[in-house]
């Protein structure tokens, strides 16, 4: 699931508490869902492991983590 989907499925609340537990932003979360923005390669593990494994480092970052 891309951050997006993830945002419009989950909703807002959880999205910021993503964003709290990865140590960043709502705001940060939108720019990346809208493509202005890309995780570092430690943010997206931690949006990986933080979101239970519903958004993926391939998804968020195909060109630091290709897929297996």
């Amino acid at each position: 699931m891309d951050m997006k989907t993830y945002i419009a499925k989950e909703g807002r609340d959880a999205a910021r508490r993503l964003a709290f537990l990865s140590g960043t932003n709502y705001i940060y979360l939108t720019q990346i869902a809208s493509g202005f923005r890309k995780p570092s390669g430690r943010l997206t593990l931690l949006l990986e492991h933080h979101s239970n494994g519903k958004l993926t480092r391939h998804e968020l970052r195909p060109d630091l983590y290709p897929e297996a």
